[in-house]
């Protein structure tokens, strides 16, 4: 009998793209080291900042009892928050922002940099900060501030 006036061809080979999945494989590993990256920064800054962001807003509502309060116990040694009160009044932090990108942290100690008035680009400070029982806390040069602008 004659062949049939029709054959199917051969069976289509099947491409392998092997680079798709060095693409997506490649794509994965940036955003998870990505995801690590942020989430380690995060968890190392986020406690001093927010410690020196409660500290400032109670020096900036006035609240010098509840700031004294969270000064490590060897600011509070010779100190009182009337002290605190009148070194407010020097360098008038009324409108502030700590800089997320600009904590040196070592351990259980932090310095944070302040931007004092940041409309006009204002003066900075920097606030050191130590961890103790597990709270972050200003300690170290005068209630916490070991650079001031100077006020000549």
């Amino acid at each position: 009998p004659p062949p049939p006036a029709w054959t199917p061809g051969p069976p289509k080979r099947r491409r392998r793209r092997p680079w798709i999945w060095l693409l997506v494989g490649s794509v994965a590993l940036i955003l998870g080291l990505a995801v690590a990256t942020g989430t380690l920064w995060i968890t190392k800054v986020k406690a001093p900042i927010d410690a020196a962001n409660e500290y400032l807003r109670n020096l900036s509502d006035t609240d010098y009892e509840a700031a004294f309060d969270q000064l490590c116990p060897s600011e509070r040694l010779d100190a009182s928050p009337e002290s605190l009160g009148r070194l407010d009044e020097l360098i008038l932090i009324d409108e502030y922002e700590v800089s997320p990108f600009d904590v040196n942290r070592d351990g259980s100690t932090a310095t944070v940099k302040i931007e004092l008035d940041p409309d006009t680009d204002g003066d900075i400070a920097r606030l050191r900060l130590r961890e103790i029982d597990g709270e972050w806390r200003p300690c170290g040069g005068r209630f916490g501030f070991v650079e001031l602008p100077s006020f000549e």
